[in-house]
């Protein structure tokens, strides 16, 4: 999905207001920061700031990182009060630490190499103090290809009017992925743009996850099922 990241981050930012609630999206995570008492945070995967604008809204000490640019420079543009880095999940590195890392949007699905996984885990785990919260969500395998299917999604924002086309296929190796091939057509009452973009995305088994959150120093302390995802909640050990 590098266009819809980089080229067209403007889509992204169009689209996704109407494909995600957000005000629910951000209650999910402040319940679970509340809980655990976290209120500086990392926001890995902030793509254009959609959830930033309510952390920094609630008075969280924030900082979102996403790998692309071009959605940065939306998100400072959307929250400007909010601090914004480019970086890479697999390799961040700083000099402060926070209470929580989230990795939103499951992102995490874009690593399917299994030694990004890891790395990603301990790239967290630097990022965080001493049990410090790590949450993120997944896609669950084998529960994601029971019903995968092609589908169409139609959104209107403004006046323009924006139709993905996706279609979905299981890959054989390496298990647990799929190849998401999206078409792109977007009409704003004078020009019709169009675009395909075309990734790998990754499930996991619940097994795999604890077993790699365990290699790298945390402890589960929650897992909230949502069906065809699920959400984990660990500490930093």
């Amino acid at each position: 999905m590098s266009q819809l990241y980089s080229t067209f981050a403007n889509i992204y930012h169009e689209m996704y207001q109407h494909i995600f609630d957000y005000d629910k999206e951000f209650e999910f995570y402040d319940a679970i920061l509340k809980k655990n008492n976290s209120h500086k945070i990392l926001e890995i995967g902030c793509g254009t700031g959609l959830l930033a604008q309510r952390f920094v809204a609630n008075g969280y000490d924030y900082l979102g990182l996403d790998l692309h640019e071009e959605m940065l420079q939306i998100a400072r543009s959307e929250v400007p009060s909010a601090k914004f880095i480019q970086g890479d999940m697999c390799n961040m590195q700083f000099k402060e630490q926070f209470q929580a890392v989230l990795i939103t949007g499951r992102s995490l699905a874009y690593i399917i190499n299994d030694k990004e996984v890891l790395d990603t885990f301990i790239s967290v785990s630097n990022a965080l103090v001493y049990k410090g919260t790590f949450v993120f969500g997944v896609f669950e395998a084998p529960a994601i290809f029971e019903d995968m299917h092609d589908f169409e999604q139609n959104i209107e924002h403004g006046s323009k009017k924006i139709k993905r086309i996706n279609k979905l296929k299981k890959i054989i190796s390496p298990a647990e992925t799929w190849d998401w091939n999206a078409k792109y057509i977007i009409d704003d009452g004078v020009t019709i743009t169009e675009f395909e973009d075309q990734t790998t995305l990754r499930a996991f088994t619940r097994k795999d996850i604890n077993e790699k959150l365990k290699i790298t120093g945390f402890a589960v302390k929650e897992i909230i099922d949502e069906g065809k995802t699920f959400t984990v909640v660990a500490e930093k050990k």
